[in-house]
């Protein structure tokens, strides 16, 4: 049974989808999923190909040779989240929670002591106002319902009713539940293309097979046409590079459960009630599941029926507790590396392919790299006089 620490849960609130179980689980889970679902991300699809555009523009494009990926990647992730989750493009509130996140998310597991000094008090503190801004979003969104309805994920949640006609999520489970998806889809889907990045630099044939495939795919639209959903379904490669990817240096290492009976476990008995850390990125490099584990192989997902066991590859979880949000994910990051291949070259500034956790993978020095425009797809002109 999935569980965050205590801990955790006081960063980040208690009445978010993991924290709930049972009925109140469901309830909340369908609510987000109606938002997240196919059918609905496939009108989104559009208003994310401008956003990747214009955050490629304006940090990749100005005639910079050299930049540093992981944050840049924070930063589209961050703008994409913001606008569809929240209605924020720009403004006050939106920078302040930039950085609430930000100091939310660099103490959320250290060592849970709750002193003026400490890393945890500090992401204590920036949960709380991280909550506050979302509260304050919240019941302005709740006021203009009537007279302008928005189709971002608050404005949506506030929507919805139950049998009776009652709102169907308190306002307290709206802010806990965005304040969970903000940190699901924030850190993970930046650092998943950054990885990206660097394994594409070291494998120049898959490169040069995904630049091929984006190719044919912008072959058939008109200039400055947005990408659409059927775009996105013939990028099979991209996708089996992302999922390479993300079983060798998988955002999220692991996640909490809880026994609900005992268990037993090579030659361990784990008693019913104790909490377990599951290391996902453990199963992943298992050499008796993924031949040359160490190997970057995106052919491996070229067949989905393939022989490995249920549940070896759990990037985004498995079961019913499966992330709900990995078709977002997948389409920010199929639209953003269409953009990406297409626009520049690149190499790595350090060869050194090692990386820490904090608890996310995060390479070294973020991942800075020399950048070439390609000629005929750079978005404008250079003043060579900067």
């Amino acid at each position: 049974m999935p569980m965050l620490p205590r801990s955790v849960q006081r960063i980040v609130g208690e009445r978010n989808v993991v924290s709930h179980h049972g009925d109140n689980q469901v309830r909340i889970r369908g609510a987000l999923s109606e938002f997240l679902e196919p059918d609905i991300l496939k009108m989104y699809v559009g208003r994310i190909d401008d956003i990747v555009r214009r955050h490629l523009d304006e940090n990749w494009s100005s005639c910079r040779t050299t930049v540093t990926v992981l944050p840049l990647m924070k930063r589209l992730t961050f703008d994409i989240l913001c606008a569809l989750l929240f209605g924020l493009e720009t403004g006050t509130v939106r920078d302040a929670l930039s950085d609430e996140l930000e100091r939310m998310f660099d103490g959320m597991l250290a060592i849970p002591v709750n002193l003026p000094f400490t890393a945890f008090r500090r992401s204590l503190g920036a949960g709380r106002r991280c909550r506050q801004l979302l509260h304050r979003i919240t019941r302005e969104n709740k006021a203009k319902l009537g007279a302008s309805p928005n189709d971002d994920l608050i404005s949506q949640l506030l929507s919805m009713t139950d049998d009776h006609g009652e709102q169907l999520l308190t306002n307290e489970e709206i802010v806990d539940s965005s304040v969970g998806t903000l940190i699901a889809g924030h850190d993970t889907t930046s650092t998943l293309m950054t990885f990206m990045v660097r394994q594409l630099a070291n494998d120049p044939a898959t490169l040069s097979s995904m630049v091929q495939e984006h190719e044919e795919i912008a072959k058939n639209k008109a200039d400055g046409e947005a990408l659409a959903w059927e775009d996105l379904s013939k990028m099979k490669l991209t996708w089996r590079v992302a999922q390479e990817t993300l079983r060798i240096v998988p955002p999220v290492f692991g996640s909490f459960r809880v026994a609900i009976e005992d268990i037993k476990f090579d030659g361990y008995c784990i008693p019913k009630g104790w909490q377990v850390l599951w290391a996902a990125s453990l199963t992943q490099m298992d050499p008796s599941i993924f031949h040359e584990p160490a190997k970057f192989d995106p052919s491996r997902f070229e067949s989905q029926s393939s022989a490995r066991p249920p549940c070896s590859f759990v990037a985004f979880g498995s079961g019913r507790r499966i992330c709900p949000g990995i078709e977002f994910a997948k389409v920010e990051t199929l639209v953003t590396m269409h953009y990406l291949v297409r626009q520049f070259r690149w190499k790595l500034c350090c060869k050194e392919n090692t990386f820490i956790r904090t608890p996310l993978p995060v390479p070294l020095q973020g991942l800075p790299i020399e950048l070439e425009h390609k000629p005929s797809l750079s978005p404008f002109k250079c003043d060579q006089t900067l």
